[in-house]
């Protein structure tokens, strides 16, 4: 069901007041890294993708162009058949703008979408990356490191 919901919340046995929210088909976002600036990304072989030193503790390098790399966000919307499934609808993703080639897009556990998706040629830096499903894109100012 789409249209407005009633929303209340139960902790420690005590109820909020009852608040109307809307719900959608679909409400994407993108994971981020790095403060929210950057696409949360595995390359294949599960490192994270990032600049050098993105994560304290952690090794992270930049994706490759031509490259395919893991993607992962939530609110995309239903899947067929429900879990683990491709997306019932088509994503289009951009990395710089720039198309790339969505081999797998779909849910890859409870609220967990996994996108699988070739990095364009593009030029080393850091590269806007912005989904769209049903007309409604994921948030602004998310980027991918390219090198």
């Amino acid at each position: 069901t789409i249209g407005t919901v009633q929303v209340q919340v139960t902790a420690a046995r005590q109820n909020s007041n009852t608040l109307s929210a809307p719900k959608t088909l679909f409400a994407p976002a993108f994971f981020t890294l790095g403060g929210g600036a950057y696409v949360a990304a595995l390359h294949a072989d599960y490192s994270v993708v990032g600049a050098p030193n993105l994560l304290p503790g952690a090794v992270t390098q930049p994706a490759k162009p031509g490259e395919t790399i893991l993607l992962y966000g939530t609110g995309f919307g239903p899947t067929t058949p429900p879990m683990p499934a491709p997306l019932a609808n088509p994503v289009q993703i951009k990395i710089g703008g720039i198309a790339a080639t969505v081999a797998f897009a779909g849910l890859a556990g409870p609220g967990l979408y996994q996108f699988n998706v070739t990095v364009p040629n593009l030029p080393t830096g850091d590269a806007a990356v912005l989904a769209t499903i049903g007309g409604v894109a994921t948030q602004t100012g998310v980027s991918l490191t390219i090198q």
